[in-house]
């Protein structure tokens, strides 16, 4: 992101072919010395042709229709609401870059004003706008037409894009003076990795993902930005029992021997601790454009 290229392999064994569990040789993960920065090398050829087609929800998903697609992923809208706060999106303008079949756009609808979609998938089109979403494919589009609102969201997308400065310069262009970014994506520092470091990465690395996020590398994300109030948080996806299937199988999800055996209470207690030593599973970054 910095340009420099002082750059040092930090990985360089078999990593994910997109999502899913086949598995390449092809690629290293290297950081930058100098902003601390973690990428992808060399860059897939996939390009766009990859997102616009059903192939990445395939690889990743498997089930890939907006049903499955919700059930699957509608109790992560839970905590992102509650971040952001339900009072905050009421009667405002709302963008969300990288929006797959809407999931997080259908449970803010009936508060929000205007819902806007951004989703190079053009399977979930049809399914977007009979939900009432504006659509456009990329947020360039959306710029063309002069789309201005008070929210931007994007939730594990910038990860994927090859220009992740150039993905800030559109939330910033499509944000009213004042609007309010709210920017999640993998944390590099998750937990898991100081577990079960091998056998994590060998998951974690993937062809998908073409940058790995750090709090230290946000400044630099952000420094050819105009975005004001910069905040790094932390957010904490899974559960206690998915760290104990790391520590005793290598491997995600949970554990039958300790099913039922952690409460609500204690999960959460869990999740907020780890959120706050920084080692949660996502950054949550929240940024405004200045009146």
């Amino acid at each position: 992101m910095c340009l420099s290229r002082k750059s040092k392999a930090i990985y360089s064994s078999s990593i994910r072919k997109g999502g899913g569990k086949e598995r390449v040789n092809d690629y290293s993960i290297l950081r930058c010395e100098d902003c601390n920065f973690v990428y992808l090398s060399p860059i897939p050829k996939q390009s766009n042709d990859f997102y616009e087609s059903h192939e990445y929800r395939k690889k990743w998903d498997y089930e890939y229709t907006p049903d499955s697609i919700h059930a699957k992923y509608d109790h992560e809208q839970n905590e992102r609401i509650i971040r952001i706060g339900i009072e905050n999106i009421r009667g405002k303008s709302v963008l969300d870059l990288g929006a797959s079949a809407g999931v997080f756009l259908d449970a803010i609808s009936s508060s929000a004003a205007t819902t806007i979609a951004i989703e190079p998938a053009l399977i979930y089109k049809e399914y977007l706008q009979s939900q009432g979403h504006t659509y456009y494919s990329y947020p360039e589009d959306a710029c063309r037409a002069n789309e201005k609102v008070d929210i931007v969201t994007s939730f594990d997308v910038i990860e994927h894009v090859e220009k992740p400065k150039e993905f800030l310069s559109y939330a910033y262009e499509l944000l009213k003076p004042g609007g309010k970014l709210v920017l999640s994506m993998p944390n590099l520092n998750d937990i898991i990795k100081k577990v079960e470091k091998d056998k994590f990465e060998q998951f974690f690395y993937q062809t998908a993902h073409l940058n790995y996020f750090s709090k230290e590398a946000i400044p630099e994300l952000f420094c050819d930005t105009v975005f004001s109030s910069i905040k790094i948080d932390f957010l904490h996806k899974y559960s206690i029992e998915n760290m104990i299937r790391w520590a005793k199988y290598g491997s995600p999800g949970n554990v039958e021997e300790v099913d039922g055996v952690f409460d609500r209470i204690f999960d959460a207690h869990y999740k907020s601790e780890i959120e706050r030593l920084g080692i949660a599973s996502h950054l949550f970054i929240t940024a405004e454009r200045p009146l």
